[in-house]
């Protein structure tokens, strides 16, 4: 029996409809410390709600989630903010502020969270994240002059600054091309083992989901159809399955 404080999240029998359209119906799964869970669907089956129901920034029509044994929506602002500390979410669109540099970006998130922290500790914490992410030399450019792949690793590092717990990662690799996927990939397992972090990681990238996943659920008309491995899942003989990785092997050879 798994004992309940090695789960990092709990997810009860959680519900979200738009109107009439059901986008997660009675959806329960637990992750564990130190586990990768790949999330699988296709568009519009729930997987960016789920995150958003998971870090708070979306109301679900019923169910529970906890957190470190906080139950999210039963929390005062001021209590959510402080689990908040301790979870990164990196968007699809790495979201920067267009009008800061890479260092006012990544400021920004230590100056909210840890409001007694000097210019030096800052100044410190930025330096060493950007050379986790390798891009100690874009400190003071604009998110215009990087590329796809320099925003996404800054939009990673500004995510990891606060040395979250648990990260969540909205379509990570959406729009990179194969090697710079490939390399964001491995990049966010590195980081993850070397911070010893809990990743959720929305995806339909299969090269991104090899890297990163130690085991994979798959959403399918509003509930948790498949869970496993991803080679449970590749190799299965489910005929859903087997169309939906089909396209995505494609992908992955082109």
């Amino acid at each position: 029996m798994v004992m309940a404080d090695t789960r990092i999240v709990e997810i009860y029998n959680l519900c979200k409809s738009f109107g009439t359209h059901k986008v997660l119906d009675d959806v329960s799964l637990n992750v564990q410390r130190g586990d990768n869970l790949v999330v699988f669907g296709r568009s519009g089956q729930g997987k960016s709600v789920l995150l958003k129901c998971i870090i708070g920034l979306m109301q679900p029509d019923s169910g529970k989630i906890l957190i470190n044994g906080n139950d999210v929506f039963s929390l005062s602002v001021k209590q959510l903010n402080e689990v908040r500390k301790n979870i990164g979410f990196l968007f699809q669109s790495a979201a920067l502020y267009d009008s800061m540099t890479v260092r006012e970006n990544l400021s920004f998130p230590l100056k909210r969270h840890f409001p007694d922290r000097t210019q030096k500790e800052i100044d410190d914490k930025i330096n060493h994240t950007l050379e986790l992410v390798s891009l100690s030399e874009a400190i003071d450019k604009m998110p215009s002059e990087l590329s796809g792949g320099m925003r996404k690793r800054i939009g990673l590092a500004r995510s990891i600054i606060t040395d979250p717990e648990l990260m969540l990662y909205d379509e990570p690799t959406t729009g990179l091309d194969p090697i710079t996927t490939k390399e964001i990939s491995e990049l966010i397992i590195n980081l993850q083992k070397k911070l010893n972090m809990t990743s959720i990681v929305v995806t339909h990238d299969l090269v991104c989901a090899k890297i990163i996943a130690d085991r994979a659920i798959f959403l399918r008309e509003a509930k948790v159809a498949y869970e496993g491995s991803i080679k449970d899942l590749t190799d299965s003989d489910d005929k859903f399955l087997k169309n939906f990785f089909s396209h995505e092997i494609v992908k992955e050879e082109e």
